[in-house]
């Protein structure tokens, strides 16, 4: 191949690319990616209370909503199962069921905790600790959503995709134990030499499961112990994984190691 033949492969080959982003990247199955503005489906059930957390307008009455099927065609080619297609988060819309719950806490919840919490992961100064709290509902109630799975076991988990499966072109809706949302939810976070810092209320999240939970990011200015509470003002709290709880918040204290680490909090178990 001549020098000019080379160089005009290689424009071509550029002008192409150009002409893939600029239409929004590959056709799906092909390596297209979502993009960043999107959000996530809410895909496990959730009672509100106090506020509606996500936007959805829908849930505002004392049933459960209608449960929204994913729309559009399915995506293969994942590593969890190249063959099997899958409803994307941040590619497909869809949404489990909601109510809304009645304040004053008429509504009462199980609080778990972050894995990096309260299980063995070393927690550093200086460097981001996710801190995270999941409200389920302990009445025993059930409402229908979808189970979401990651797409990309070998990527990180901020990194990978997340879907849930799709059968002869449809979703299967299950039946979930809802998850809890207080509008009112603050957080306050101690440590040494008077640290302070948190928000209230704080604004919850949903994450790529499609769960809402309450997110945030600390990093601790100086190794030592912090504790991290969580007020609900408007639900009651039945019990904690880890940590300690009363009625209307959840709290945990942690390490925060220096260059080498810390450990995780005395007694502590599994978080969700």
């Amino acid at each position: 191949m001549t020098s000019k033949t080379l160089k005009s492969a290689i424009w071509l080959t550029m002008m192409a690319s150009a002409v893939a982003i600029a239409a929004g990247g590959p056709p799906p199955g092909k390596g297209r990616k979502p993009p960043s503005e999107a959000t996530n489906n809410l895909s496990v059930p959730a009672i509100m209370v106090a506020g509606v957390a996500g936007g959805y307008t829908n849930c505002g009455g004392s049933s459960w909503s209608d449960l929204i099927a994913p729309t559009g065609t399915p995506l293969s080619g994942y590593p969890i199962d190249p063959l099997a297609s899958y409803f994307v988060q941040k590619v497909h819309k869809w949404q489990a069921q909601c109510i809304t719950g009645q304040s004053g806490g008429a509504v009462s919840a199980y609080a778990a905790w972050g894995d990096n919490l309260g299980g063995d992961a070393k927690l550093r100064a200086g460097s981001p600790i996710r801190v995270e709290l999941v409200l389920t509902d302990a009445s025993g109630a059930l409402g229908q959503g979808y189970t979401v799975v990651k797409l990309e076991p070998n990527k990180l988990d901020r990194e990978s995709a997340y879907g849930t499966l799709a059968t002869d072109g449809a979703a299967t809706a299950v039946d979930m134990t809802p998850v809890v949302h207080d509008g009112g939810t603050g957080l306050l976070i101690t440590g040494p030499d008077g640290f302070e810092e948190g928000a209230d209320p704080l604004k919850p999240e949903i994450n790529a499961t499609g769960k809402i939970v309450y997110g945030y990011q600390l990093i601790a200015p100086a190794p030592g112990q912090y504790v991290i509470t969580f007020t609900m003002p408007n639900v009651t709290i039945a019990g904690c994984d880890v940590g300690t709880c009363d009625a209307t918040s959840a709290s945990l204290q942690i390490t925060v190691g220096g260059g080498g680490g810390g450990g995780k909090p005395p007694g502590a178990g599994g978080g969700e």
